[in-house]
């Protein structure tokens, strides 16, 4: 009977679903549809890279390829975090300048909760929360007119498209460290003088796939 085998591929590995990791429930208030959409469509994706970041490549690489891969992400998010704050404050300032009320309200706003699995998760929640932050701003200049139709989705389309691509970039990094980890341990166990273990098309086959494949059996 043939033995199903996984192959080494570029998606990011994670621990089985039915070990136990820690996490925290983080509750917040998200009032913009645009920052509901980031978390829908980012959040999950980039929690799960950051995850694989922080545990999976340790386990199965070194632990200065995992702080180098750490101070990119690292920069990517402080980054990200701090132009979206600068603008924030400049938007706030036109606002203010203009005597605009900003306390404007929202018919459908939602409370989303994200299940914190890293520690750089939280701070990737801190990005959408600025950015639901920022947007009362630009809704109040474009409520009040200050602001003109393509502006308003100009500046809107901008920063949504900036954060879901943060979470794109950190989940494309965490594959490429994860796949060049598993390539340099296949490396050093032929160098030892072993073979690793190959799949049905000739690819090398991990620990966790092989200790997928024996579940399976």
């Amino acid at each position: 009977m043939a033995q199903r085998q996984r192959s080494v591929s570029t998606q990011i590995p994670s621990v089985r679903q039915d070990h136990s990791r820690p996490f925290l429930t983080q509750k917040a208030m998200l009032s913009s549809l645009h920052a509901q959409q980031v978390f829908d469509r980012g959040y999950e994706m980039c929690a799960n890279a950051l995850f694989s970041l922080s545990v999976v490549l340790r386990f199965i690489g070194s632990e200065a390829q995992a702080q180098e891969v750490d101070a990119l992400v690292d920069a990517l998010i402080d980054q990200t975090l701090e132009d979206l704050r600068k603008e924030s404050l400049r938007i706030r300032e036109i606002v203010e300048s203009n005597g605009i009320e900003s306390a404007i309200g929202y018919t459908s706003a939602r409370t989303v909760e994200a299940q914190i699995t890293s520690p750089r998760a939280i701070r990737y929640l801190a990005i959408i929360r600025e950015f639901d932050s920022m947007l009362a701003q630009m809704d109040a200049l474009w409520l009040s007119s200050v602001v003109t139709d393509s502006q308003y989705a100009r500046g809107v389309y901008e920063w949504k498209r900036r954060i879901l691509r943060l979470a794109g970039q950190i989940r494309q990094m965490a594959s490429r460290a994860v796949l060049a980890a598993r390539r340099k341990e296949a490396g050093e166990m032929v160098a030892e003088g072993g073979e690793p273990p190959l799949g049905e098309d000739g690819s090398v086959v991990t620990e966790g796939s092989t200790e997928e494949r024996s579940k399976s059996e």
